[in-house]
């Protein structure tokens, strides 16, 4: 995949340093699944499906597993 570049703001740089004091994550594991947990709130169902199934054969298999786990972090958010 390729590599994107993005320039993170100072709050959100802040808030990944406290993050990281108290729970052990890589940073790359990190911002995959805030992204991950973003976007597939963000999107309907079918354009996540479109988009695992496009991205990967073998991500389809796992295009519900996503999305319940999405859900699973919505409901322990509020």
């Amino acid at each position: 995949m390729a590599r994107k570049h993005f320039e993170m703001n100072s709050d959100v740089r802040k808030l990944i340093d406290k993050y990281s004091e108290n729970h052990d994550v890589e940073f790359s594991d990190l911002i995959n699944k805030a992204l991950k947990f973003y976007l597939v709130n963000q999107m309907n169902y079918k354009d996540v499906k479109d988009a695992l199934n496009e991205a990967d054969i073998e991500a389809s298999k796992y295009i519900d597993e996503a999305m319940r786990s999405s859900m699973g972090d919505i409901n322990r958010n509020f």
